[in-house]
């Protein structure tokens, strides 16, 4: 459900544009609006999540989820619509957080990788059919519609929730105020940055008062935190090879898929000058195929004694499959470039439910919360950084030209820096070490 309705959402903003009178800049906001909640709220949805109990907190994030749906398609303006986004990512951060604590707790070490393989299919499958489904519910109903479905499903899914998640075991501290408001103020700026200053200009006043705020408010959360005796994130964590290296390569493998993920369209458009119909088809193809891989590679993780060598080769396939988009031309057939994504989606299906299973059996059972928003966090941070330097490098290469030749170029330029990110994320899981098998 929030995956298809963030990836819908965006085939909707034209449409939105027109309905309000107003410009894509300012619309871009109900996309925005929604990335920042979610960005700034994960980790403190996290430390949520183990102070008060993951089934009451999936189940309130539901709730949230859904009501702050309904008022979404009740809105009648900008503003409104993205205030409303804005509650809507803090119920998605909340059930991103408990739904990964609530699988690694409730069942054991030798079948989490196949749980969590399956959360990545629901996942993907929602990342691919979003643009589908939101063009027909647009042309076919209006893009209110994206939302209203959510307001009873949410209900349902919060009533199983409660009904069928046992009321597992939580934290007795206290919930750290100040350290979470630090961390939300840091998080937000650095989510604004990343993912405004391509508009706004690297080196302009506004992206250099978002980045100083973004420094100054997290070096404000750490010391805070070090003084704390209930700190929203542990930093012993951090001490464990296992945690730290899974954290380190899931946020790379998400920068290699974000290098490429904003200049794809691009290249589609104005090098092979695909309608936006086959521009649809051909990304498919990489959450199709990751949504297809992530339950057999979690199944086989579940079977070896170290999900390292998985995880590694899963990143280094994904660095593979970007250098030989770099190759790829403006004369390539449509249905070359639909197979390097699909390679692309192949080698972050066979990293993702490994890493994440190693991250999440790395910690004891009371930080299960705070693992499951890291392991949220890195995904979203990693395709914001992904997104803000292969969107620069891009424009670096092209100079805003959308000549066929220099969109290549650009897109080959993007493609390499995602490569390097995914040989990182290959060389961080190697070196991890072995753990994560088993949560205490």
């Amino acid at each position: 459900m929030s995956t298809l309705d963030a990836s819908a959402v965006n085939i909707a903003l034209p449409t939105m544009a027109r309905e309000f009178h107003t410009d894509l800049g300012r619309v871009e906001w109900v996309v925005l609006a929604y990335l920042l909640a979610l960005s700034a709220l994960l980790l403190n949805a996290g430390r949520l999540v183990d102070v008060l109990g993951p089934r009451r907190i999936y189940a309130f994030g539901l709730l949230v989820f859904g009501a702050s749906s309904g008022a979404c398609a009740l809105s009648g303006a900008v503003l409104p619509l993205s205030l409303a986004r804005v509650v809507q990512g803090v119920g998605g951060a909340l059930m991103n957080a408990a739904g990964p604590a609530i699988l690694t707790a409730v069942y054991p070490a030798t079948q989490r990788g196949r749980v969590l393989g399956t959360v990545g299919l629901a996942v993907s499958a929602g990342l691919a059919a979003g643009p589908a489904v939101g063009g027909f519910v647009v042309d076919a109903l209006s893009w209110h519609w994206i939302f209203l479905p959510n307001v009873p499903i949410s209900l349902v899914a919060a009533f199983i929730a409660w009904r069928s998640v046992p009321a597992l075991p939580f934290s007795t501290e206290r919930f750290d105020v100040a350290g979470s408001a630090l961390l939300a103020l840091s998080l937000s700026a650095l989510a604004l940055l990343l993912s405004q200053a391509h508009a706004w200009g690297f080196a302009s006043g506004p992206s250099a008062l978002a980045g100083a705020v973004a420094v100054a408010g997290f070096a404000a959360f750490v010391a805070v935190e070090r003084r704390s005796d209930h700190p929203v994130v542990a930093f012993a964590l951090f001490r464990d090879r296992t945690f730290t290296g899974s954290a380190a390569a899931g946020f790379l493998i998400f920068t290699t898929l974000g290098a490429v993920n904003l200049v794809m369209p691009f290249y589609l458009h104005f090098a092979l000058r695909l309608s936006t119909g086959r521009m649809g088809l051909v990304l498919t193809s990489l959450p199709v195929v990751l949504a297809a891989v992530s339950p057999a590679s979690g199944w086989l993780s579940d079977r070896m004694r170290s999900t390292r060598t998985i995880a590694a080769c899963g990143a280094l396939l994904a660095a593979a499959a970007l250098v030989i988009l770099s190759f790829v031309s403006r004369r390539d057939d449509p249905l070359v470039v639909a197979a390097v994504l699909g390679g692309l989606g192949l080698g972050i299906g066979t990293f993702q439910s490994p890493n994440n299973s190693a991250l999440m059996g790395a910690v004891p059972r009371e930080r299960l919360g705070t693992a499951g928003g890291l392991l949220a966090s890195v995904r979203v941070t990693g395709l914001l950084v992904g997104n803000a330097v292969g969107g620069a490098v891009y424009l670096a290469a092209t100079g805003g030209s959308h000549d066929p030749a220099l969109v290549s170029a650009g897109l080959a330029a993007s493609a390499m820096v995602g490569a390097g990110a995914g040989l990182l994320a290959g060389l961080a899981s190697l070196a991890r070490g072995a753990g994560g098998r088993s949560t205490s």
